[in-house]
């Protein structure tokens, strides 16, 4: 009995290091694409999942890591506030959301399309003390450039980003499928194949559909990096309570099209991540001259 208790006490002693530990920290983790679309060389990052997370008092530590890192613009792809929280209100974690923004947009471009968080204030407002009109409004004039189901086109670069905002139906733990054939030609308009075409796809469970769409690149979250990462398994569970979804993390290709899956920085609700620190995402587009 008494070894029993001792191997189970060590091993939650253990997780409880390892929880606390990776969700106090992020890693830094790069990709590098060639394009013939990409005019000249061009560093971006992407933040996603913040949920309000603080490293350091205002964010001082990642900031930090962002400004070591250079790039020319940052792009972020949804949740950086908390529409469920324990332990903060949402006003605060928008507060934060705000105060970074207005510190990157001082020194980069920030370009910044919602996720299912920001969306929650405009699917259920009585639950929040303000709309989602005053917070995007924030977020505007710290400095962001919105993007919901919107485009901005970044022509020195070659490069039109564009943010979709999904109706909440999508987003439902119950459904699944595709999305229709033409939801995203109406909700972020038609390809344009000048340029290569970034999309900001907050919930990376229709990847097959944004690739289908044509876009070069997709960025996306949501799934934490599935909580827990397991060796040889990847992530173990999806926001819709499913088990070892494919897409929790990293690179992928559908149809010739790249898909970037961040594990994201923060948590919400419960603060765990198993063997899954924290992610800042770094991609370096590079023309190709072929």
């Amino acid at each position: 009995m008494g070894l029993i208790l001792f191997i189970f006490s060590a091993c939650f002693a253990f997780f409880t290091g390892v929880i606390i530990s990776d969700v106090n920290d992020f890693c830094v983790t790069g990709y590098r694409l060639k394009s013939p679309k990409i005019k000249k060389r061009v560093r971006f990052l992407q933040l996603t999942d913040l949920h309000g997370k603080e490293f350091g008092p205002d964010n001082k530590r990642l900031v930090a890591a962002i400004d070591r890192l250079k790039p020319d613009f940052v792009i972020m792809s949804g949740d950086i506030m908390s529409g469920k929280n324990l332990g903060r209100t949402s006003e605060s974690t928008v507060d934060t959301a705000e105060s970074l923004i207005r510190k990157l947009a001082l020194k980069y471009p920030v370009y910044f399309a919602p996720g299912n968080h920001e969306q929650r204030v405009e699917w259920l407002p009585e639950l929040f003390s303000f709309t989602y009109e005053e917070m995007m409004e924030r977020f505007a004039k710290a400095g962001a450039v919105l993007l919901d189901n919107a485009e901005y086109t970044r022509i020195g670069d070659g490069i039109c980003i564009k943010g979709l905002a999904l109706h909440k139906d999508y987003y439902l733990k119950k459904r699944r499928g595709r999305l229709p054939a033409a939801y995203l030609d109406s909700a972020v308009g038609e390809l344009n194949e000048k340029y290569f075409n970034i999309l900001i796809a907050h919930t990376p469970e229709y990847i097959q559909d944004y690739a289908g769409w044509g876009a070069d690149l997709t960025l996306s979250g949501h799934y934490h990096g599935g909580i827990m990462k397991l060796p040889f398994v990847g992530g173990v569970i999806s926001p819709k309570y499913r088990l070892f979804p494919k897409y929790t993390f990293g690179m992928f290709d559908e149809c010739g099209k790249k898909q970037i899956v961040s594990c994201g920085l923060g948590t919400h609700t419960l603060p765990v991540r198993v063997f899954n620190p924290g992610e800042l995402v770094c991609v370096d587009l590079l023309p190709d001259r072929k």
